[in-house]
């Protein structure tokens, strides 16, 4: 084997070893994101400590969120008894560089009151948006978020008279 030929094998060698390497973190990435939201289905706030940084930002932050995890976490527990029956489908998870977008499909149950309005027990399925941003650790370190709680309230009947 030539020199030349010797260096065209080895660069060969590390760049399939270079693509799969990346494509194992970005397939953890992924399995991060997956624990995320079974933190909503399951109401294990605790989860949380394994995908997100401490000091992690929520884009925009949900009414009563205190900062970082820790006040994200502090909500948990009232959402698993506002909404039963939930149900997180990932219908799209797409990453590029170190940012995860999910687009996903939540269902539940309304059983105790939301933004103000009582519960009157009706199931709903809202779309959600959400670009989770890692970092060089594997942590996400700040998520941007958009759901269709408009269309979400309207199933749950809270317009009706």
């Amino acid at each position: 084997m030539t020199l030349k030929q010797f260096a065209k094998t080895t660069l060969t060698a590390v760049a399939i070893t270079l693509a799969a390497g990346s494509a194992l973190a970005q397939s953890a990435h992924k399995d991060k994101i997956r624990v995320f939201y079974d933190t909503f289905v399951t109401g294990k706030a605790d989860l949380l400590d394994q995908v997100l940084a401490t000091d992690w930002v929520n884009v925009p932050k949900n009414p009563g969120q205190g900062p970082g995890r820790d006040g994200f976490k502090a909500l948990i527990p009232g959402m698993s008894a506002t909404f039963t029956n939930s149900k997180f489908v990932i219908e799209d998870m797409i990453e590029e560089g170190n940012k995860v977008v999910v687009r996903s499909t939540y269902s539940a149950t309304q059983a105790g009151p939301f933004a103000g309005f009582p519960a009157k027990g009706r199931n709903f399925s809202i779309m959600t948006i959400d670009v989770h941003e890692f970092d060089s650790k594997g942590m996400v370190v700040k998520t941007w978020h958009l759901e269709d709680w408009l269309g979400g309230l309207f199933q749950m009947g809270a317009f009706e008279k």
